[in-house]
C-alpha cells in the first residue's frame, strides 16, 4: 500500500483510494464464495487517469487491472458508492466481426448477440451496421431488378420456344444464359416473397455461418451456381463465334460439340459452389437479406472464377475479328461481279446520267 502512496497524494483520480481499498482489503461475506473487489472498469479508469504517476513507479510495482472481475462475466464486483448504475465502461470495438478478446473484455454490443460458438453476430431484425431506410431501399432495388431481369428472360426464352429453329449455333448459347439468369432473378422474387428473416436468420442470430440455415444455403446455391454457369455460357457463346469466324465450324459441326459445351458450363459452376459449401464460406447479407459469398473469401470464389472468364471471353472475341473481317473480304468479292456492268463505268460514261437528260439545243447559223 506504501508504494501506491504517490498515487493517493497526487489526486489523479478520485476512485484511487476506493480500488487499492478494495485491492488490499477485498470485501469477504459469508453468503459469497470467496472475497469481493472492485471491477475490472473502475481499474482500467484509474490506470488511464494515473498512467503520469504509474509512470513514476518502480518496475516491479504493477496494476494489474486483469486481475479484477468483469461485470460482463456476470461475476460480482464493487464500484464505489457515488457511480451511477448507468456508470460507463470501456466502449466496445465498433467493428464487426468481434474478437475473442474483445467479446471476454467487454460482451456483445448493441444489436448483437451470442452465437452458440461463442461469438457476437448480429441479431435477427435488429440494426446492427444498416439503418432501417438502407434495407428499405436495397429492398426495393433489388426488387425491381429481379422482376425486370425476369421479364426479359422470360421473353426471350418464350421467343425460343415458339421457334426454336432459329436459334441454333452459334447463337444456341444465347438461350442458356438468359435460363440461367431466368433462375437467378426467380430465386430473387421468392426472396423478395419470403422476407429477408427466412432466408438470412438462423435462429435469432443473422445466419453468418450460411450452412447453419437451410434456406439460405438454398437461396446461395441457386444465385451462385447459376451465376457463374451464366457467364460460363457467355464464354462459351465466344467460343462459338470463335470456331465459326477464324476456324469456319458449321452449325452441324458445333452441334456435334455441344455436349462438351454443356460438361463444361455445368461443371465449372457446379465445382466451384461445391468448393463454396465445403469451404464454409456462405454468409448472410444484414443489407439485403441475402445470402453470398463472404467478404474475406470474395475475391478468391467470385473474383477468380468470374475473372477467369471475362479473359477468356475477351481474348476469343479479339481472335475472333480476323476471321469476320476475312468472310466480310470474301463476301464482297462474291457479290461484286454479280453487279452490273454501267454501274462500274464512271460518272459521266452511265446512261442514266443527269447529262444525257438535259434538252437538245440546235444552234442556227
Amino acid at each position: 500500500m506504501v508504494a501506491f502512496t504517490g498515487i493517493l497524494s497526487s489526486g489523479c483520480s478520485v476512485h484511487a483510494r476506493f480500488l487499492l481499498c478494495s485491492a488490499f482489503a477485498p470485501l469477504c461475506s459469508e453468503e459469497v464464495s470467496g472475497s469481493v473487489s472492485a471491477c475490472r472498469a473502475l481499474c482500467e479508469t484509474v490506470v488511464d487517469d494515473c498512467k503520469d504517476q504509474l509512470k513514476q513507479m518502480l518496475p516491479t510495482i504493477v496494476l494489474d487491472c486483469s486481475a479484477f472481475p468483469l461485470r460482463a462475466d456476470r461475476r460480482l464486483c464493487m464500484r464505489p458508492p457515488n457511480a451511477s448504475e448507468s456508470e460507463p465502461e470501456p466502449p466496445p470495438a465498433s467493428r464487426w466481426p468481434f474478437h475473442d478478446h474483445d467479446i471476454r473484455e467487454h460482451g456483445c454490443p448493441p444489436a448483437h448477440t451470442r452465437s452458440p460458438t461463442g461469438e457476437c453476430w448480429p441479431a435477427c431484425g435488429q440494426h446492427a451496421r444498416y439503418s432501417q431506410s438502407d434495407k428499405r431501399k436495397a429492398e426495393i432495388w433489388m426488387n425491381v431488378l429481379a422482376w425486370f431481369s425476369l421479364l426479359s428472360t422470360s421473353f426471350a426464352l418464350l421467343t425460343f420456344c415458339a421457334e426454336p429453329s432459329r436459334y441454333r449455333y452459334p447463337e444456341r448459347p444465347v438461350v442458356w444464359m438468359a435460363a440461367c439468369h431466368a433462375i437467378v432473378a426467380l430465386t430473387y422474387v421468392t426472396r423478395g416473397w419470403l422476407g429477408a428473416k427466412i432466408v438470412s436468420c438462423s435462429g435469432t442470430t443473422l445466419a453468418v455461418d450460411g450452412l447453419a440455415s437451410p434456406t439460405c444455403v438454398a437461396f446461395f446455391s441457386l444465385t451462385y451456381y447459376f451465376t457463374l454457369a451464366a457467364d460460363a455460357w457467355f464464354a462459351n457463346a465466344c467460343v462459338a463465334w470463335y470456331l465459326t469466324a477464324a476456324s469456319e465450324w458449321s452449325t452441324e459441326a458445333l452441334e456435334r460439340a455441344a455436349a462438351y459445351l454443356h460438361a463444361v458450363s455445368w461443371g465449372w459452376a457446379g465445382a466451384w459452389t461445391a468448393a463454396a459449401l465445403a469451404l464454409r464460406r456462405v454468409t448472410a447479407d444484414e443489407l439485403t437479406g441475402t445470402c453470398g459469398i463472404s467478404d474475406a473469401a470474395a475475391a478468391a470464389l467470385v473474383g477468380v472464377p468470374r475473372g477467369a472468364l471475362l479473359v477468356t471471353s475477351v481474348a476469343l472475341a479479339i481472335g475472333a475479328c480476323p476471321g469476320i473481317m476475312r468472310s466480310g473480304a470474301v463476301w464482297r468479292r462474291a457479290l461484286w461481279p454479280a453487279r452490273k456492268a454501267e454501274c462500274c463505268a464512271p460518272p459521266l460514261l452511265r446512261a442514266h446520267h443527269p447529262y444525257y437528260k438535259r434538252p437538245l439545243h440546235v444552234s442556227r447559223v
